[in-house]
């Protein structure tokens, strides 16, 4: 991770502040350690997700500056303030309220805040319509400084999609209309991981990478089912996850295996019972087309996945054993499956499978 954070720094250069996204547990990472890792690597923001995600890190010794994207929630304003979080807002009502915080808690301060703008997300954001009475609303609450304004691409990875170069030129148009109001935010942010790789343009000073710190570009990991391309940047995938053989069994063909007797041998197997289900986080979608790597070669799943364990087919691997080593995610000898494997196969995105693994699951870091 260390790797990857001093890659996409040179890339983006010494201008262009990077702000370290750990949200959701630093995308199933753990944040605690990931963040305090990019810190000593020389991160100065981290982006989150909610005012307690950003407690998380202060109680873990981030010092540094902790953006927290979606805003802080009615009644959470003094406690953001307290820890120095910097929240994104939408309304003015929510800087009304951070006002009205400030007033009581800093009444000599004033409190950075970043605006978030919709731009043709639809999801969160202010509308551009409201814009203008924003930017007088803003004026007249001295206790805030509108440090930062950004907005969020929906298709970013796309790099000639029609829709993405609209939302470009009205976050533009937006940075237009605010300065006429006399508000130049210092910082300004529209480029998430895909962004920060490959478009320059939305660069401007400050930009939000989360999966590219942890070795992915997507989407696509894998283009039109073709193997997966080489990344633009020497981005190396942080986690490996593994588990180990807790049975092994011999099992006539014929055999219904697992729930609902969802899959038969049609052959005698022998079939290695793995301590790892939906539990931890392996999708159930697995079933059918998943494989895990044991001695270096591929063993496919078997039977559906369940809370806590899984069946694999271990025929074909001369010695297979209790206490062996399973592979989910990472390498064993010659082969590979990463999160980007994983997530082909149970049709979704990468995001999504490194987030679902669960706190059930140890994280032991190693430097």
């Amino acid at each position: 991770m260390r790797h990857n954070f001093r890659v996409l720094q040179k890339h983006v250069g010494p201008d262009v502040a990077i702000c370290a996204v750990v949200k959701c547990d630093a995308y199933g990472h753990g944040a605690q350690e990931c963040a305090l890792a990019l810190q000593q690597e020389g991160a100065k923001w981290f982006g989150v997700t909610s005012t307690d995600e950003g407690v998380i890190l202060r109680e873990a010794g981030i010092t540094g500056r902790v953006l927290v994207m979606c805003g802080v929630y009615r009644g959470e304003e003094e406690d953001a303030l307290r820890l120095s979080l910097t929240p994104a807002v939408f309304r003015l009502q929510d800087v009304e309220a951070l006002a009205q915080a400030a007033a009581r808690q800093r009444p000599t301060s004033r409190i950075a805040i970043h605006l978030k703008i919709d731009t043709g997300m639809a999801r969160l954001g202010l509308p551009l319509a409201d814009l203008e009475s924003f930017a007088e609303g803003i004026q007249r609450l001295p206790q805030i400084e509108l440090e930062g304004v950004f907005s969020h691409l929906a298709s970013s990875e796309v790099l000639d999609d029609e829709a993405t170069q609209r939302q470009i030129e009205r976050f533009t148009a937006a940075l237009r209309t605010l300065a006429a109001y006399g508000l130049r935010p210092r910082l300004r942010h529209l480029a998430n991981s895909s962004a920060a790789i490959e478009r320059p343009d939305t660069w401007h000073n400050f930009v939000r990478p989360g999966l590219a710190l942890y070795g992915y570009e997507q989407p696509p990991c894998y283009r039109d089912g073709s193997p997966a391309m080489a990344l633009p940047l020497p981005l190396r995938p942080v986690l490996a996850w593994k588990t180990h053989v807790i049975a092994v069994r011999d099992i006539p063909a014929g055999q219904a295996l697992g729930y609902n007797g969802a899959y038969k041998t049609t052959a005698p197997a022998r079939i290695a019972t793995v301590s790892v289900g939906y539990g931890d986080g392996l999708s159930r979608r697995l079933f059918g087309n998943g494989e895990v790597l044991l001695r270096g070669q591929r063993a496919p799943i078997r039977g559906r996945i369940s809370m806590d364990l899984t069946l694999v087919d271990v025929t074909h691997i001369a010695g297979a054993a209790i206490g062996d080593e399973v592979t989910l995610i990472g390498r064993s000898g010659p082969q590979e499956i990463t999160a980007c494997d994983l997530a082909r196969w149970e049709g979704t995105v990468v995001y999504e499978t490194l987030c679902n693994l669960t706190k059930r699951v140890p994280r032991r870091y190693v430097e």
